[in-house]
């Protein structure tokens, strides 16, 4: 007969940890959404398939969220959108909800649904900002309370029209939704991310599937271990400035990840899944050490190591397990991911018939039995990949082609399906791995991740933070509620989702929206402990400053500071940042400037603001304007009004030194003088800075809004040349 073969499907159910521990406002609403689409109904359609064995990877952090919406201890703007009533709905909510709530797959999420489709063919597929706003008009109470219902809808996978009676009548209904239609569908939103837990619970216990785990918040193993073990897949690849190295971080996330398990499942998960499949022997040891029994990352990792060791290799190697050694003697069974095979069903099925998918998948597993040497224990084949991301771009949410799949391999002779935990107790590893390469599942490499401008700054960020909260430790006790909560935010940074879009590799239309949260989570660090946040976290990483907004200086320039806009020619050569050309990112209609422009000559920096109405019609003492100073020192100058409405500009350095500037004058404009000299810059230094305006002690904009004014001070022979830092 021909030889068995084992199946092992891993299931890595997963989402950045998009919740802000201050405000407890989430940034995205995808933690409750693919709860309603994938991470109850993936788990529960094995009831209809009970010969089919599986593990089901659940990150902590995803299970934390999916707690807080379940008690309503979280929200996000989709959700409190939708809860508004559609009479209520002010113009600004409504141009959100029309350029928001069509974010899913058209094909397979929208235009399936008559209704929705409506709806959207009636906003534009490809309507614009400024089109939206015009056509905001258009949409009636009605029409809006179809599409909050829609867009939540078109979330829930089509296996719930059978499961919940009330579910599938909202979907018969289709239109002409009721404000009570709507509370009953995010009432059943939140009863579906608190079932989640229990789902998986009791088909652990009944023993079809197996739950493993990821370090808690999803970072990169290794590279919390040592930023210096990227240098074995990329070596002479660009380091942060700051190395980090803090095993200790790591082993917290492990631990916690396993102990938050048990708490939730009652017992503790044998196997992990090491955030993108990331490992290294550092790492392995941390796992070991804390009762981890196995681990799983791609192939790649497995043929770099054999290589590395000399081992001469064929591909049938890949389908047994390895025991991995460390020098210090732990020891770890690790099993290896089929690339191809797990890529798939990630990438490749949703453009193919469902029944022609599944049957091209058996297809190739059987093909692969067929390749590999009779041995003494069964071969097992690992397919591990997100368990959510792909589905929506299956038909029917990937239902037909699971169903189709897991129908064939229920009585297929030669194909056993296995949770990969029960292989290694019947089969443990025979062969060893003296030696282990760094790297994920991406390349064999950490490239993703550390490495390119964007990502190093991020690192440098996080060990800036780290060496706050270590000095601030020292002085608090450890059961300090805000000290907790600081360390809490701070290890939420360590996660691997915000370096994911640094870099060229990866983008999304939510770039920014990462980009904020990642800085924001490091700032909370700051907050918690009752310290001002530096101003580089105002600054955006993945910085894309509109077309036209900002202009460079193109030459000196020797103006007179007096508060007039005394000739077109002073300010002629200065560089300019217009805020009107901002759009949507600040709140424009309360804001102050309308062109902060910025210029210098061999010894001083000037500064030029212009008031969208003129400084003298403004209620001056309600304002205080902030320039901050990030290079070539961190220091700041404060600018306010005396009650004689007299401007008064201090200036203070990074030693705490403070000093009354003289050089400044408010009129029509405001107008500022400093010498390089107290900025303690020297000549071809970087200067970098922003303005921000805060009323009533308030920050109310800042500019430029997601960056910085950058330049070097002039040398002698600075020419007219456009010139940057």
């Amino acid at each position: 007969m021909a030889q068995k073969i084992f199946l092992a499907f891993l299931w890595h159910q997963h989402q950045p940890f998009y919740q802000d521990l201050r405000t407890g406002k989430a940034a995205m609403p995808w933690v409750r959404l693919h709860a309603t689409k994938d991470y109850y109904d993936m788990a529960a359609l094995l009831e209809r398939f009970p010969k089919i064995r599986m593990t089901f990877n659940l990150v902590p952090s995803l299970l934390v969220q999916l707690e807080n919406f379940a008690k309503g201890a979280a929200t996000d703007p989709w959700l409190e959108k939708t809860l508004i009533p559609a009479k209520d709905l002010t113009r600004n909510d409504k141009i959100f909800i029309l350029e928001n709530f069509f974010f899913c797959n058209w094909d397979n999420m929208i235009f399936p649904n008559a209704r929705f489709a409506q709806l959207f063919e009636k906003r534009g597929l490809f309507a614009s900002h400024e089109k939206i706003e015009r056509s905001a008009g258009y949409f009636s109470e009605q029409d809006f309370l179809d599409l909050q219902m829609w867009f939540n809808l078109a979330w829930m996978d089509p296996l719930w029209r059978e499961l919940d009676k009330e579910i599938g009548a909202l979907f018969a209904k289709g239109k002409n939704f009721s404000e009570g239609d709507k509370t009953l569908l995010v009432t059943k939103q939140q009863m579906i991310c608190g079932a989640v837990v229990q789902k998986h619970k009791e088909l652990w216990e009944k023993g079809q599937i197996e739950v493993t785990t990821t370090p808690f918040y999803h970072p990169i193993l290794p590279l919390l271990c040592d930023t210096d073990s990227a240098q074995m897949s990329m070596p002479g690849s660009l380091k942060p400035r700051r190395r980090f190295q803090h095993p200790e971080d790591a082993e917290r996330h492990v631990v916690r990840a396993l102990d938050h398990m048990e708490k939730s499942f009652g017992k503790r998960p044998a196997g992990m899944w090491p955030s993108e499949g990331s490992v290294s022997e550092e790492a392995v040891k941390i796992m070991s050490r804390a009762g981890v029994k196995w681990a799983a990352t791609d192939e790649g990792v497995l043929f770099r190591s054999l290589d590395r060791e000399n081992i001469r290799h064929e591909r049938h190697i890949l389908y047994q397990p390895f025991r991995v050694e460390t020098p210090g003697g732990e020891q770890l069974q690790m099993v290896f991911r089929d690339h191809a095979m797990s890529d798939s069903i990630g990438f490749i099925y949703a453009r193919i018939d469902a029944a022609n998918a599944a049957e091209d998948f058996v297809r190739r597993v059987e093909k692969i039995a067929d390749s590999i040497p009779e041995r003494e224990d069964p071969p097992i084949i690992s397919v591990i990949l997100d368990g959510e991301n792909c589905w929506e771009h299956f038909q029917n949410d990937g239902l037909d082609f699971m169903s189709f799949l897991y129908g064939r391999l229920s009585d297929h002779p030669r194909i056993e399906t296995t949770t990969i935990g029960a292989y290694l107790d019947r089969y443990p590893a025979r062969q060893s791995l003296k030696s282990l390469w760094a790297g994920s599942w991406i390349n064999h490499d950490f490239a993703i991740w550390i490495g390119q401008n964007e990502d190093n700054k991020a690192w440098d960020l996080v060990s800036e933070a780290r060496d706050v909260l270590v000095e601030a430790s020292k002085n608090r006790p450890a059961e300090d509620p805000a000290l907790k909560s600081a360390w809490e935010s701070f290890y939420i940074s360590e996660g691997s989702d915000w370096c994911w879009w640094y870099g060229d590799q990866n983008s999304t239309a939510q770039d920014a929206v990462f980009d904020k949260l990642f800085r924001d989570h490091l700032k909370n660090v700051y907050l918690f402990l009752g310290l001002e946040p530096p101003e580089k976290l105002d600054l955006a990483i993945k910085a894309k400053e509109p077309k036209g907004m900002l202009t460079l200086p193109s030459g000196l320039i020797y103006p007179k500071i007096d508060g007039l806009n005394t000739s077109y020619f002073e300010w002629r050569a200065a560089g300019s940042y217009e805020t009107g050309l901002a759009g949507g990112a600040m709140h424009l209609a309360d804001s102050v400037l309308g062109f902060v422009r910025y210029g210098f000559n061999l010894e001083n920096f000037f500064l030029r603001l212009d008031a969208k109405i003129s400084f003298e019609k403004l209620p001056l003492s309600l304002y205080r304007i902030k320039i901050d100073f990030i290079e070539p020192q961190d220091c700041e100058i404060q600018i306010f009004w005396e009650a004689d409405l007299r401007p008064r500009a201090v200036f203070q350095n990074a030693r705490g030194e403070v000093k009354d500037l003289q050089n400044i004058k408010t009129k029509k404009i405001l107008e500022l003088a400093v010498s390089f000299e107290l900025l303690e810059a020297s000549v071809n230094e970087s200067v970098e800075l922003s303005v921000s305006v805060l009323k009533d002690g308030v920050q109310i904009e800042r500019w430029p809004y997601q960056s910085s004014i950058k330049f070097r001070r002039p040398a002698e022979d600075f020419g007219s040349d456009v010139w940057n830092a």
